[in-house]
């Protein structure tokens, strides 16, 4: 089943560029058939290009011939696809007068054991001989610079390729799956390798000599910083422990390193390439660090021993197949920071019964948890599988949506919203129905308080009039009294005046 299953995801690359190539090329020479300007010959169908003609399409169902001229007119372009499929050529020449490949030129060419190309062409281009499975020999030009993606990918049958100095990059992919290539020597003006450019290749050694941007140290080989591991040779074994200060584990990186039994990761790695430890097949235990962030896709895929992993609280995306086919793998955990898991990150781990996934986790793939493979590579569903999931969580949905069984704990947010609107509401209510109490004792308080300064102000007036009444009647009494003093006086005088 493994070997059914262990290309289920990189195959897919395949198989985008042969669905990007084929129907177009089908249209094409339905359309030059049709036209009344078609250029062929019985082995080629042509297309006028600026210095002569292009081969669109090889017609020929034997080979054994690639002409530089035709009616006197040169060939110096073979356009995109132009060959692809055409399984019964064993061996091209292609002419001096060529300065052009398109991508995809000679895809599928599975006979194809030979080829050699032109001084003119200066970069073998994306696709160029994927899938050419018996691919021996490639000879190439002096000119070379680049190497483009998944250029020689699945060349299963290429034991060696001399590139020339002046070649400053390999594509992605570029020499993937190439299971005859032992040894590789990197040209001295090399400054970029992409992402699994040596994937699932077992390259034992890398000549860096001369080549100061890269350097190959005990079995792995580095940029000249060690900061990133482009590929290990598969003969490391054992406990591994990868160097304090890498930052990056490129794709494919330990892919076939199958004596790996226990990993050592430190702190300053934050990146996991796709596919960096796939088919390390007795790989029983990994130790994350804290710094690590992303999983690529399929990083630890068809690990057969990996039985458990802690991820740490810094990762935040598991990417499509992490974890893909790792049947012994009965525990999982995963933290609260974890963002992201991608399509079939767990699937065909058969062992793994239960899971409990964060409530951090916004986004869950397709076929993530609690799905297998039948003997075919059909997906099953995985049973005894249970998920513990929080309320409301994308979790919870998965799970339903699969029919997973699941435990689900805390509050649904959305209940919980509708729970703290209302008691918001019932909070403010209490506020207002509490400041207007508080305003009708504040005026009644003042009325009762105005009442009683108006009640005081006309006592106090009204005590006022009786005093200042009396003082008035005491004043009358004591004029009174005067006057009859006065009198009495008179009458005193008269008497004596008398007398």
């Amino acid at each position: 089943m493994m070997k059914r299953l262990k290309k289920f995801l990189s195959a897919s690359l395949a198989a985008m560029a042969l669905s990007a190539v084929f129907p177009a090329m089908g249209a094409s020479a339905d359309d030059l058939e049709s036209a009344e300007d078609v250029l062929q010959d019985g082995s080629f169908i042509y297309e006028e290009v600026e210095g002569g003609y292009a081969v669109k399409r090889c017609t020929a169902s034997i080979l054994t011939k690639f002409p530089g001229i035709v009616n006197g007119v040169t060939i110096v372009e073979i356009m995109d696809g132009a060959f692809a499929g055409c399984s019964t050529i064993t061996e091209l020449n292609i002419p001096e007068s060529v300065k052009k490949i398109g991508n995809s030129a000679f895809m599928g060419c599975t006979s194809l054991k030979s080829v050699t190309l032109p001084q003119a062409v200066t970069k073998i281009p994306d696709n160029a001989f994927i899938d050419c499975t018996s691919l021996q020999e490639v000879v190439v030009s002096d000119h070379l610079t680049e190497v483009g993606n998944m250029a020689f990918n699945n060349c299963q049958s290429l034991t060696k390729i001399n590139l020339p100095d002046g070649v400053t990059t390999i594509g992605d992919s570029a020499f993937d799956t190439c299971y005859q290539l032992t040894s590789f020597t990197l040209p001295d003006s090399l400054t970029e390798i992409g992402e699994m450019a040596f994937s699932y290749s077992p390259i034992a050694t890398f000549d860096t000599e001369g080549c100061s941007a890269f350097k190959f140290t005990d079995g792995i080989l580095y940029n000249k910083d060690e900061t990133e591991i482009y590929r290990a040779a598969p003969s490391i074994s054992g406990d591994v422990y990868i160097k304090d200060g890498v930052k990056e584990i490129n794709g494919g990186a330990f892919s076939l390193c199958s004596g790996i039994t226990n990993l050592f990761i430190p702190d300053s790695v934050e990146t996991i390439g796709g596919y960096a430890f796939s088919e390390c097949v007795y790989l029983k235990s990994v130790d994350f660090s804290e710094g690590l962030k992303t999983l690529g896709m399929g990083a630890f895929a068809y690990d057969l021993s990996l039985e458990s992993v802690e991820l740490p609280v810094s990762l935040e995306t598991i990417s499509d197949g992490s974890f893909m086919v790792c049947p012994k793998l009965n525990k999982v955990i995963m933290q609260e920071n974890l963002k992201s898991i991608g399509d079939n990150a767990f699937i065909g781990c058969t062992s793994l019964k239960q899971v409990t996934v964060p409530k951090s986790v916004t986004k869950i793939g397709d076929n993530a948890f609690g799905m297998d493979f039948d003997d075919e590579g059909n997906q099953i569903r995985n049973n005894g599988f249970k998920m513990n999931v929080s309320a409301g969580s994308a979790a919870e949905k998965y799970a339903k949506n699969n029919k997973i069984d699941y435990d689900s704990s805390g509050i649904d947010l959305k209940k919980l919203a509708f729970i703290v609107i209302c008691i918001g509401l019932l909070v403010t209510a209490i506020v207002f129905s509490v400041v207007l109490m508080q305003r009708s004792k504040k005026s009644a308080s003042r009325a009762a308080k105005k009442a009683h300064k108006e009640a005081l102000e006309k006592e106090a007036e009204k005590n006022y009039k009786k005093i200042a009444g009396d003082d008035n009647d005491e004043e009358d009494d004591s004029s009174e009294s005067e006057n009859e003093d006065d009198n009495s006086n008179d009458d005193d005088d008269s008497d004596s005046d008398d007398e």
